[in-house]
């Protein structure tokens, strides 16, 4: 059987799946860290390894990945011809898309956001809100005509918990969780609570101004790292799809390529 193998490339970890050539969803997953200074004989061993044990048989047809972190790029793009004899397709603003951006400047597009919109104007048709929760928290208009009006972008979770633990002499780094209160009454819940509920009612408020400004209802697409938590307190009615990046990888790929 052939195969497409995709790649979401983060800053802080990169999926990688396999795909069937008429399936959009990958058949499976591998998340690993991404290394900036990873060299091509380094992500050649990662990506074997991974291919022993979650592809017994078949040939790798295609590869494509969207990246965040520009200094990886060649190395994929080497390991790609080096182990599969492809060109990659590197999904930015310059390929075949399905939507239209209206962005000042498209190549400032982090091509994670476009696989983001492709997916949901392809999978929901409807007006959508995306909500990828990673490194950086983002948030992305698309319209069910499939134009995509931008967004924001603000620090992730995660990394702000870093933060304030590595800049502080006094203050724990904790778990995102929800707290058992909202007025806390030691310092490790206080904190618990005012970034459970800092981010929480962030994302209330955001979707609340979008929906203000449109003066329309969207729905919203939960996606990345967090979203579980942050779902099952979320009033606002919405879907949590944790592969959307990996599906619109998969349908720029169809798209763009021949197979």
């Amino acid at each position: 059987m052939d195969y497409i193998l995709g790649f979401n490339i983060g800053n802080t970890n990169t999926m990688m799946g396999i795909y069937e050539l008429n399936k959009i969803t990958p058949k499976n997953t591998y998340t690993y860290k991404t290394d900036k200074n990873i060299t091509p004989d380094e992500l050649k061993i990662l990506i074997k390894k991974y291919l022993n044990t979650s592809l017994k048989d078949g040939v790798i047809k295609g590869v494509a990945y969207s990246s965040v972190v520009t200094e990886v790029n060649n190395a994929y793009n080497s390991i790609s011809k080096d182990m599969f004899d492809i060109d990659p397709l590197e999904i930015n603003c310059n390929i075949k898309l399905d939507i239209k951006l209206m962005y000042d400047n498209p190549e400032e597009l982090g091509p994670d956001r476009i696989a983001n919109a492709e997916a949901a104007f392809r999978d929901y048709s409807k007006d959508c809100i995306i909500i990828d929760l990673g490194t950086a928290n983002t948030f992305c208009v698309i319209h069910k005509n499939g134009t995509f009006d931008g967004g924001l972008i603000g620090p992730g979770i995660g990394i702000t918990i870093d933060a304030l633990a590595e800049k502080t002499s006094k203050l724990s780094r904790i778990n995102f969780k929800k707290p058992d209160k909202f007025i806390a009454t030691n310092t490790k819940d206080a904190i618990t609570s005012g970034f459970f509920y800092g981010y929480l009612l962030m994302i209330k408020g955001i979707i609340a101004e979008i929906e203000k400004i449109y003066q329309k209802k969207f729905l919203i697409l939960l996606t990345g790292g967090l979203s579980k938590i942050i779902s099952d307190n979320l009033e606002n009615p919405h879907k949590i799809d944790p592969l959307l990046t990996m599906k619109g990888i998969k349908y720029l790929y169809n798209i763009n390529k021949k197979y």
